[in-house]
């Protein structure tokens, strides 16, 4: 059979996974010509991938998404010249696999000469139509998903078709996609009398859901022969998936693949980490630690202890939480070397004295300069010291003075704390799993919630940080995906666990970068929130993630439970007053009533309250805040903030 293959891809640099290569590796072999077709950049690596298997790979404007790239292949062919292949394939890095061999979909759907075209999957449609645009219809037609379809000879040679491709409008926007082509490409040629079908058939399961290679994947894959799954399950957001299922898909999808495939799970891995953001992928995959508080697996342990150089890093500054941290210290196997910093003579005297009775490796306590407090003294001072070292902790003694009751500073050392360093036992597990996952890179004790800190819930753990993070980022060459809507899986506290090797770049200051100086921290008094060092403290994962390894949070098994019973506390105190107003007969329904009052709440000026990353109120307060003196500008909030709220929060909204 002739057949030729569209590859439609499409990357912001232009850089070819090879999750792809491994795809093409298989199409191919059903092919006789293949034609790729990139929108944007394609870089010099890029290129040389996809050369090993087509010489015709057009690189065109990054207008018109796929729809205009398919459409620019067919023209490039053209008509006369199409009609003389048996089918035409077009498909696109939204997918992933194979997992079985494509030749046997080809050859079963080879079988049904009797089709005009057919793809891969179908998706049910819905009743209603969620994309908003321009409507061809008033609901969601079933149709076949556009990232996989074929069109057979009969079907190259109608003037139907040759006239859909010859009129396609220039299409702006994935709703403008989905609108004109994929949600009604099925229908509008089924109302024609053309056939179709797919290769993987879900009719017994349009009651379960209208979307099958997204919500159940494993089902494809394990009882309908499915060949393919989809990159997007790992990036889906979590609460869209908890719209329709439990959170349980990718889990299951990853535990398929991993024992009942050959498929390479490093493929997803280095696109996850990648190209999406950790605080999409940790979720699906439910890649939180939670730790025992006794030891699961001595030999490993035993085996990290005697081949792995293990530091601990501590910036230690009142003098009346020294035996705290002596006691945080004391939980370290004996191998660990310890590097302390503090700001004069006399305390670096007591604590010498203090972790003299200790059994580490050895303890070094450094006098540095008093300017940038704990992270100064980290990136200045410490890190320099831990080249060469396996796995690292660093911790200072927090003490949230200025949060008032005291009880409720005090519980935020405990969130750090708990998670990070709860017992001996407790300390070797996080060397194990540091051991047995090579891409693990940070591990961060959740962010706390409890009090004024629920305030971290409604901003995501930004605070007023943002701007200067993304702008860090940019700076040190981050290139990673970074949102104001995706909380960073940062250690809030400064209190955490790291690969040495995730964090070089941001030690370095940067690639090939000389470091970090006192000096590039502001002198104090410092201002509550909003400065270099709680950007800082946000990009860490950043750094882990543009090293190759990604972050995530680590939990104790005593507070884990703490956590999910305060979440359901909060989710229940919020969801049943706001009952009475939103539609809350799903999670989904509440989201959009709620974000919609929401962007109808302020007046004046500032009345968009929607999606904090993009609103004119919080750009305002970011411009304000850069050009105006800080006294002034710090007066008007405190005035906005008495007048409007919140109250009484440690940091702005």
């Amino acid at each position: 059979m002739k057949r030729l293959g569209i590859f439609f891809f499409f990357e912001k640099n232009g850089y070819v996974d090879d999750f792809i290569l491994y795809y093409m590796a298989d199409l191919v072999k059903n092919l006789t010509e293949l034609v790729v077709v990139c929108n944007g950049k394609l870089s010099e690596q890029g290129r040389a991938a996809f050369s090993r298997y087509t010489q015709n790979i057009i690189v065109r404007e990054n207008k018109g998404l796929d729809v205009w790239a398919y459409k620019t292949a067919l023209d490039q062919y053209g008509w006369d010249r199409l009609a003389g292949f048996d089918e035409v394939v077009m498909t696109n890095s939204t997918l992933m696999g194979p997992v079985r061999p494509l030749s046997e979909m080809f050859e079963a759907m080879a079988e049904n000469q009797d089709l005009d075209f057919w793809g891969l999957s179908v998706h049910h449609g819905a009743e209603g139509n969620p994309f908003k645009g321009k409507h061809i219809y008033d609901y969601l037609p079933v149709h076949i998903q556009s990232h996989f379809i074929v069109y057979r000879r009969r079907f190259l040679q109608s003037a139907d078709l040759q006239q859909y491709w010859d009129k396609m409008p220039m299409i702006e926007s994935y709703t403008d996609s989905v609108q004109r082509y994929e949600a009604v490409f099925t229908k509008i040629f089924a109302d024609k009398g053309y056939k179709w079908d797919v290769y993987v058939r879900t009719d017994d399961l349009k009651d379960f859901t209208d979307y099958p290679m997204l919500v159940c994947p494993t089902r494809l894959l394990r009882d309908k022969k499915c060949p393919l799954f989809k990159r997007r399950s790992f990036m889906h957001p979590l609460e869209a998936y908890l719209n329709d299922t439990a959170g349980e898909p990718v889990r299951e999808l990853y535990a398929y693949l991993r024992d009942h495939t050959d498929y390479p799970l490093e493929l997803i891995w280095s696109n996850m980490i990648r190209t999406m953001h950790p605080y999409d992928f940790t979720r699906n995959l439910g890649l939180t630690r939670l730790i025992q508080p006794t030891l699961q697996d001595g030999a490993l342990a035993a085996r990290v202890r005697g081949t792995r150089r293990i530091a601990l890093a501590m910036h230690l500054y009142f003098p009346d939480l020294l035996a705290s941290s002596t006691a945080f210290a004391a939980n370290f196997p004996p191998e660990t070397d310890v590097f302390i910093s503090t700001d004069t003579e006399e305390k670096k005297a007591a604590i010498q004295a203090a972790f003299a009775p200790l059994a580490l490796h050895s303890v070094t306590v450094l006098v540095v300069e008093n300017r940038g407090r704990d992270v100064a003294a980290f990136l200045c001072d410490l890190a320099p010291r831990l080249a060469g070292y396996d796995y690292a902790c660093f911790m200072h003694d927090k003490k949230a003075v200025q949060t008032k009751p005291g009880s409720v500073g005090g519980s935020f050392g405990y969130v750090c704390n708990e998670n990070v360093c709860k017992n001996a036992d407790h300390v070797l597990n996080i060397l194990c799993e540091f051991e047995r996952d090579p891409r693990l890179g940070l591990l961060c004790p959740p962010f706390p919630t409890h009090g004024l800190y629920f305030m971290n819930l409604c901003s995501g753990g930004w605070g007023p940080n943002f701007d200067k993070t993304k702008a860090l980022c940019r700076e040190l060459g981050f290139d990673v995906p970074i949102s104001g809507e995706k909380s960073p899986l940062a250690p809030f506290g400064s209190v955490f666990w790291f690969r040495v090797k995730a964090l070089e770049q941001l030690f370095s200051k940067g690639q090939g970068g000389a470091g970090w100086r006192h000096e590039d921290f502001p002198p104090e008094p410092l201002p509550q929130d909003g400065t270099i060092s709680h950007a800082i403290e946000r990009v860490y994962p950043f750094a882990a993630q543009a090293a190759g390894y990604y972050p995530a949070q680590v939990m104790s098994t005593e507070f884990a439970v703490t956590r999910c019973d305060a979440m359901q506390a909060y989710a229940g105190g919020l969801v049943r007053p706001l009952a009475r107003v939103f539609d809350c007969t799903t999670f989904g329904n509440a989201a959009l009533s709620a974000t919609g009052f929401a962007a109808r709440r302020h007046f004046g000026l500032f009345r968009v309250y929607g999606p904090y990353a993009n609103t004119r109120r919080r750009h305002a307060r970011n411009w304000l805040r850069d050009h105006l003196p800080a006294g002034l500008y710090w007066g008007i909030w405190r005035l906005k903030r008495a007048v409007f709220g919140p109250h009484g929060a440690p940091y702005e909204e």
